[in-house]
């Protein structure tokens, strides 16, 4: 008599593997994908506290004075007109970074195309970029326009001693410039909330921390966008940490407090 073997598998027991198969992946995945983002975020964290170290190395050796964000600026000058193109404060520190992939999150790495960008605003008068050294041209992060000024009469660069509190002022975190068009105007900068809903913030006092947030959405719970400098679509956020930025969508302006031990930002506190 023939004996049926017994080291095969059934049609429903290899479907009963692949179904188990299955639901494991479908469970771990996510588990493995949070692990990744978390990982890109330690990684971006370590990109802004770099950048924040490059820019206290800058003031150092400025007198304690903070780069200027555009020159020659403003627009309507004879340097202005005369100047073929802009240096940006990105530039400015790049000479203590030496790698202009320090502007660039893993989370999020061709954030904006900052060349492109400028070229974009041509029609505002906006002059295109000057080239750097190293090529910048991917950016992923935002200076805090507050602290790193235009340097006009009425907006002169800043001190350190201008800032009062520093643990609490944002010196550079994610997030892109944009231009006009819908929520934001030209060079707003709203926070990018990559890190799952939170955003890497470096300080002025040199530390660096993730911020929460939530996303900007309308009465009939539509999100709010608006445009990178170079077009792309940009999700708003809002930042729910208190704070002086909190419910705002940028992490902009000088840390200030009022006598109450109340927080709020403005462009320099009384």
């Amino acid at each position: 008599m023939r004996r049926r073997s017994t080291t095969g598998f059934t049609l429903i027991e290899l479907l009963v593997v692949i179904a188990i198969i299955a639901i494991l992946a479908a469970i771990l995945f996510p588990v493995f994908a949070q692990a990744r983002e978390k990982a890109r975020a330690i990684s971006c964290a370590s990109n802004l506290k770099q950048a924040t170290l490059a820019v206290l190395m800058y003031t150092q050796d400025y007198d304690e004075t903070f780069p200027m964000s555009l020159a020659p600026f403003p627009a309507a000058t004879p340097e202005y007109a005369a100047a073929p193109c802009i240096t940006t404060f990105y530039d400015r520190v790049s000479p203590y970074q030496k790698n202009a992939d320090i502007m660039r999150c893993p989370s999020k790495p061709n954030a904006m195309d900052m060349p492109l960008g400028f070229q974009r605003q041509a029609g505002l008068g906006i002059k295109p970029v000057c080239p750097s050294t190293p090529p910048l041209r991917w950016i992923s992060y935002n200076f805090n326009y507050a602290v790193i000024d235009d340097g006009t009469p009425s907006r002169p660069v800043k001190s350190l001693a201008a800032i009062p509190h520093p643990v609490m002022t944002s010196l550079i975190s994610d997030g892109v410039p944009t231009e006009p068009g819908g929520l934001c105007g030209l060079f707003n900068s709203p926070v990018d909330a990559r890190h799952t809903l939170t955003v890497n913030s470096g300080y002025v006092d040199g530390h660096v921390k993730n911020v929460k947030t939530k996303i900007a959405v309308d009465g009939a719970g539509v999100p709010y966008t608006c445009r990178a400098m170079d077009g792309q679509t940009l999700q708003i956020y809002i930042i729910t940490e208190d704070g002086p930025y909190l419910n705002r969508s940028e992490l902009w302006g000088v840390a200030c407090q009022r006598a109450d031990g109340t927080w709020y930002r403005a462009q320099r506190c009384n």
